[in-house]
This record gives structure tokens, sequence and C-alpha cells, in this order.
């Protein structure tokens, strides 16, 4: 099996409802939470902040950089009050490699994505995990 890639862009704080982002920016999340819900169905963690979340629309066979700029394609509907919103929490672009043959998956970020980046006050975390 070929290596997974995929990002999202989660919005994380404790002060505000998912539904309250949703109704500012003018997006449909891919998935949202509240401080207090269980990480999985099977687990007993739980998460500690609420949670808002956007994925990226391509397959896992994509790579990372395009994964991103879908993500941040999507996210420009409601740029102008992401932008506010992102100051007041913790923002960032998740990335998530799983690697387990093949050529190794380029992690490149270009000048466009960081300037976006940086805009919002977002993170970027990755993720990169070899598998046998």
């Amino acid at each position: 099996m070929e290596s997974e890639i995929y990002a999202y862009f989660a919005l994380t704080g404790l002060d505000f409802e998912p539904e309250e982002i949703t109704a500012k920016v003018g997006i449909i999340p891919t998935k949202t939470w509240r401080a207090g819900d269980l990480i999985t169905s099977r687990g007993t963690i739980r998460k500690k902040h609420n949670g808002w979340r956007l994925d990226s629309k391509l397959e896992k066979s994509a790579e990372l950089e395009a994964h991103i700029k879908s993500v941040i394609e999507q996210l420009q509907a409601g740029w102008l009050p992401l932008v506010e919103v992102c100051s007041q929490y913790y923002a960032e672009i998740a990335c998530v490699i799983y690697y387990r043959s093949g050529s190794v998956p380029a992690i490149h970020f270009d000048k466009l994505i960081m300037q976006q980046v940086a805009e919002l006050k977002t993170e970027i975390d990755v993720d990169f995990y070899v598998l046998e």
C-alpha cells in the first residue's frame, strides 16, 4: 500500500462554541467537538478544548502541498472573519503523512502558502510516520 497524506485546518479553544465559528466565517466544518467529548468512540480520553476542523477534499494519494492548498482554498470564503477568529484562538494546519514505500513524499510550502498561514497567525504541524 502506498503512502497516505492528508491535511486539515483546526481551531481550538475553551471559550467558543463551534457553531459560533461556523456562523461567523460562513464555512461548514468537516468536524466539530466540545471539551469533554471522547477523542475516540472506543477510548476513555476526552477532548480538553472545543474545536472546529476543516479537512482537505483531496484523495490521500495527493501531494502534501496540494492538500494544504485545498484547505486554504476552502477557507477563502470566510477569510476576513477567519483572520479575526484566528487571532483569538489556537489555529493550526495539521499535516499527516503515513509513509509505507516508494518515493519519500515531499514536504514543501510555497511562498503563497507561507503568506496565507502568516496572515491567519496559524501554525503548521507535520506528523511523518514511517510504517513497515
